[in-house]
């Protein structure tokens, strides 16, 4: 079936080809007068608000509920609708997909509704976005312990390098694998020297990696991964800086352990020991706190003589200016492990938190020209554009923006 959701997302912002056109033709053909009417008048955000207005006189469940039916969701059906709401506001707008999520995620039009006003919140102009940056994809550099580095997102799939008996492979699905001779106990008995390898992703990028007990690591923007090439010892030690998620393989002969490090590179003074279990660890510098988030098995975290032990769906937090360690029962999972998954999603978020994600992910400086307060709560995919992302901030009516090459400045609206 065709992406017709993707293809009305294009035709609302333009970057409909001559090919997505005839494929959207073709589809509304189909489609009974009504709704055929229906989507020929949503040419543009205007007109999209102006149909539901004809349509359902602002009847907004009915209006949410049947453009839902009449694009097939597929993929996310828990995704389409979205809420932007304000903490402290008994405002509440209203955004329903108006394109199918195509493949894994997809790419999602919305539309806003604000109760007691009959006008869609006040949309960038088009001048501010001129200079649209793209989202980040799979890009990472390796650097090998010989000091040799491979640009991952250019290289070919296939072995990349022998060390020893180990031998670090791209797969055809993009991972990075680390394979240990013909089996592991032979692998580790020919390891005469610990050797490190470090996987380093830049902004605007991320990356999987299997490392060599078969554990896996997804890497997010601006983070690195430095381990052996093999696990000899009794331990299983890495180190972090940034953000990844870790499916760790059990051994309880051998501890899995992260430290945190510095972006110097040097060890920082927290860690997190593991046997086997599914975790988040999120260490950016210029985030208030450090976090390790449980979806299962448990953990222990420590730091500066303190130890907190968490088990599934409990997160562990590290202050950074009080450097004390607090238990969290019950964090949103969903939003916290958002970034592996290809989304941004936020609630009751300040525009500081949000635009931070952002810088990470497109790879931008970020100012601001004023103070603002609210806080947001939404779900967006992280394969659009910049201009999308903040074009949907945008229409709650509290902010503007203002893209300049790979700065953006945050407006006061």
């Amino acid at each position: 079936m065709q992406d017709i959701g993707g293809l009305l997302f294009r035709r609302l912002t333009n970057e409909l080809d001559i090919h997505g056109q005839i494929a959207l033709d073709s589809w509304l053909s189909q489609q009974d007068p009504m709704s055929r009417q229906f989507f020929e008048n949503c040419a543009d955000w205007d007109q999209l608000q102006s149909a539901l207005q004809v349509m359902y006189s602002f009847d907004e469940k009915a209006a949410l509920a049947d453009l839902q039916k009449k694009i097939d969701f597929g993929v996310r059906s828990d995704i389409p609708v979205v809420e932007i709401a304000q903490r402290r506001h008994k405002y509440k707008f209203y955004w329903t997909a108006a394109a199918v999520l195509m493949a894994v995620i997809g790419t999602a039009v919305f539309y806003t509704l604000n109760k007691g006003k009959t006008n869609i919140a006040s949309l960038p102009v088009k001048e501010r976005y001129h200079n649209d940056v793209n989202p980040g994809g799979d890009k990472a550099v390796l650097e090998l312990a010989d000091g040799k580095k491979i640009i991952l997102d250019n290289v070919r799939n296939g072995e990349l390098a022998q060390q020893g008996a180990v031998s670090v492979v791209k797969s055809d699905s993009g991972q990075l694998v680390y394979k240990v001779g013909k089996s592991r106990s032979e692998g580790f008995g020919l390891i005469s020297e610990i050797k490190y390898n470090t996987i380093a992703t830049p902004k605007g990028g991320k990356y999987q990696v299997i490392l060599p007990d078969g554990s896996k690591v997804w890497l997010n923007a601006a983070s690195s991964l430095r381990f052996p090439i093999a696990f000899a010892g009794n331990e299983r030690l890495v180190e972090l800086i940034g953000q990844a998620y870790f499916q760790v393989e059990k051994d309880k002969s051998k501890p899995f352990r992260v430290k945190v490090s510095s972006l110097d590179g040097t060890a920082g003074s927290t860690q997190v020991e593991v046997l086997g279990t599914e975790f988040d660890l999120m260490a950016y510098a210029d985030e208030d706190h450090q976090t390790t988030t449980l979806l299962g098995g448990n953990v222990a975290m420590i730091s500066g003589g303190q130890k907190v032990i968490a088990s599934a769906n409990q997160q562990v937090a590290l202050n950074k200016q009080t450097s004390s360690l607090s238990l969290i029962m019950n964090p949103d999972v969903d939003e916290i492990v958002a970034w592996k998954n290809g989304l941004f999603q936020f609630h009751n978020a300040s525009i500081q938190s949000i635009m931070r994600q952002a810088a990470r992910w497109y790879d931008i400086e970020v100012d601001y020209s004023g103070e603002v307060k609210q806080q947001f709560s939404g779900t967006v995919p992280r394969q659009v554009n910049l201009s999308t992302l903040l074009q949907i901030l945008e229409a709650t009516g509290w902010v503007h923006f203002r893209i300049d090459g790979k700065k953006v400045t945050v407006f006061l609206k």
